[in-house]
């Protein structure tokens, strides 16, 4: 049951990118930083020694993807070693793209490259794997070259003014992302993400909004799926995915409503009430809430996007 379930979360997992770092460091410099929402960091090149608030030191190659929870101090250098501390957010300037771009090089190379992406605060479909996330996961994937194209792909959005970048940056994120997270249930099993999903009857209640989201559900009638008083239901819920069970039924519909709006030419009223909302009003500032646009701007952006992904003829990646 738990890898059925992580499975579908991983396939509704929205993710949002807010703000890139493109960061140097030089031995000697160590870069400190940290946010209120959750950081991704990518090694381009170098060996990166990250210390995650009070834990221990943990080395990443070229080629690995951190995943740090949001309100943590975070030290990152290129060696083990004491040096000058500076500042991640010293310098930084808006992208044409109308995200933030961070550069700490200083004007000259660093002994460690990598790419700090930041995940918007109103994420709105992580169903619990990345809020669950309590400590940081670190996992080598340099033998990914599709890991490594998502991102020189990122680099490139973040620095034009493509139509469509932010929402093309979140996707090749959530790509990366999903396969930093399958590797890690992979390799360890008593994963503490893993471990929230192991109660069967939490697996209940989430495969059951999964399969129904426009169902009339309450915190009474998923704790009655669960075979668990309201109280404890509600209580183990927020506990292991980190949101209230109504917050996890409104994200679920949400990200059907986005499915719907990108493959279908349903009225906007129409998928409204489709995925369990009584107006369309009500959807729409719901909808615009997660998502940073209208339901019809996002269809827009998403039709766009389509259209161009048609009309490449780049080769596919290897």
């Amino acid at each position: 049951m738990p890898d059925v379930i992580l499975d579908r979360l991983l396939t509704t997992m929205d993710v949002a990118v807010e703000a890139f770092a493109i960061c140097e460091v030089r031995r000697g410099f160590r870069l400190i930083g940290g946010a209120s929402a959750v950081e991704v960091h990518y090694v381009l090149s170098g060996t990166l020694f990250l210390t995650v608030a009070d834990r221990p030191t943990v080395r990443c190659g070229p080629g690995s993807i951190i995943i740090v929870p949001p309100g943590l101090r975070q030290v990152m250098a290129a060696e083990d070693a004491a040096g000058v501390d500076i500042r991640a957010a010293d310098s930084c300037a808006p992208t044409r793209s109308g995200m933030l771009l961070f550069d700490a090089a200083e004007g000259g190379p660093g002994d460690v490259r990598l790419v700090c992406g930041l995940i918007a605060a109103n994420i709105s479909g992580s169903f619990g794997l990345l809020d669950a996330v309590k400590q940081p996961l670190v996992e080598d994937l340099s033998d990914m070259a599709m890991v490594r194209h998502s991102y020189a792909a990122m680099l490139d959005e973040i620095s034009g003014d493509g139509l469509g970048a932010r929402a093309l940056t979140g996707a090749l994120m959530k790509a990366c992302l999903i396969a930093l997270l399958r590797r890690h249930f992979a390799r360890d099993e008593g994963s503490s993400v893993l471990s929230s999903l192991r109660d069967p009857r939490l697996g209940k209640a989430v495969t059951t909004v999964l399969d129904r989201p426009a169902a009339a559900h309450s915190v009474a009638s998923l704790a009655r799926t669960a075979g668990m008083s309201r109280s404890a239901f509600a209580r183990e819920f927020s506990t292991h995915l980190a949101m209230s069970p109504m917050a996890f039924v409104a994200r679920t519909r949400l990200h059907h409503a986005a499915e719907l709006l990108t493959a279908t030419r349903l009225p906007v009223k129409v998928i409204a009430a489709s995925v369990g909302f009584a107006s369309r009003s009500h959807f729409s500032r719901a909808f615009s809430a997660a998502y940073g646009a209208d339901p019809s701007g996002f269809r827009r952006v998403a039709g766009h996007m389509n259209e161009g992904a048609g009309a490449s003829t780049g080769a596919p990646l290897q």
